[in-house]
């Protein structure tokens, strides 16, 4: 009986565990999906020759300490 009891606490553990690593998965494909459309609009520019390359690595720089400000609240 005690053996079945700490089986059962085992894996609810694991059943938390995987269930906080998914969650985290998916979190972090939101951020890489806002990652890429930054890239995109800064690309976009760059190719229509609106930035030069440094304008366009420092927007990438402000535009990812923002996202990370806003990730952080």
């Amino acid at each position: 009986m005690r053996l079945l009891s700490k089986i059962r606490i085992i894996l609810a553990f694991a059943l938390l565990i995987l269930g906080m690593i998914t969650l985290h998965a998916k979190d972090n494909e939101k951020e890489e999906t806002a990652k890429y459309m930054i890239y995109l609009d800064i690309r976009a520019e760059l190719d229509a020759g609106d930035l030069t390359l440094e304008e366009a690595q420092k927007k990438w720089r402000t535009a990812i300490k923002q996202l990370k400000k806003e990730e952080g609240k």
